[in-house]
């Protein structure tokens, strides 16, 4: 795979499932739903079949997710981006749906009312032999209402854990392991990383592994140090 937008992407097919959350109860965010409707936008531009969905509760995340891998076929391009909240838990990341405070309690709900993030990788990369761009804009703080009940998970800060690659997988989240990302301010229409993200992911036959990282360089700079995808 060269470039998103170049002559041999033309010879696989490219699909991509983009997913944006923010009207939580607790901890909304300002730009989520932006920066999913806008990358969804971008991608249409370059010749993906895009699947887009705003404000999912856990159920719709759910559907979304596994009709998007069953539509897969292989050898085609898939792309698979989350911005919302996101956290870890005994090691796995887990995507909140924008009904996590309703339906998370305690330690036993997380699995069955969060999204695995390691898993929807595996699932998604397994059904196609080309590759898979796999992005998570979600390493914001988020904390349940009595942390108390989840041992497990890191406090305030920690963002999110590292993950696994599979073979024919390209992995960016928006900030290192263990740190946390820039939501955009109020004047801002996307969060920090997704503005670089939409700026480098429309220039014509430019390497994914030259986008990814021109992205990171310049979420940097912004950033001042803070910030490193």
């Amino acid at each position: 795979m060269a470039s998103l937008s170049g002559s041999m992407s033309k010879l696989h097919r490219k699909v991509a499932l983009v997913i944006g959350n923010q009207n939580y109860s607790k901890k909304p965010l300002a730009n989520s739903v932006n920066d999913a409707n806008d990358l969804a936008d971008a991608l249409r531009t370059i010749g993906f079949e895009v699947t887009l969905g705003t404000d999912c509760t856990h159920q719709k995340m759910a559907n979304l997710i596994d009709n998007f891998a069953d539509e897969i076929q292989d050898q085609d391009l898939v792309m698979f981006y989350f911005a919302g909240h996101g956290f870890q838990y005994k090691e796995q990341n887990y995507l909140l749906p924008v009904d996590a405070d309703e339906k998370i309690k305690r330690e036993t709900n997380i699995k069955f009312n969060s999204v695995n993030a390691q898993e929807t990788l595996e699932s998604l990369s397994s059904q196609t032999s080309y590759a898979t761009i796999f992005i998570l804009d979600c390493c914001r703080e988020y904390l349940f209402d009595d942390t108390s009940k989840f041992r497990g998970a890191k406090s305030s800060g920690s963002g999110l854990h590292a993950m696994i690659a599979p073979g024919g997988t390209l992995l960016q989240f928006a900030c290192a392991p263990g740190s946390l990302a820039a939501d955009g301010g109020g004047q801002d229409r996307n969060g920090l990383y997704t503005k670089h993200l939409l700026k480098q992911i429309v220039v014509p036959n430019k390497h994914i592994d030259l986008i990814f990282s021109s992205v990171g360089a310049e979420v940097y700079e912004e950033s001042k140090g803070k910030q490193m995808p």
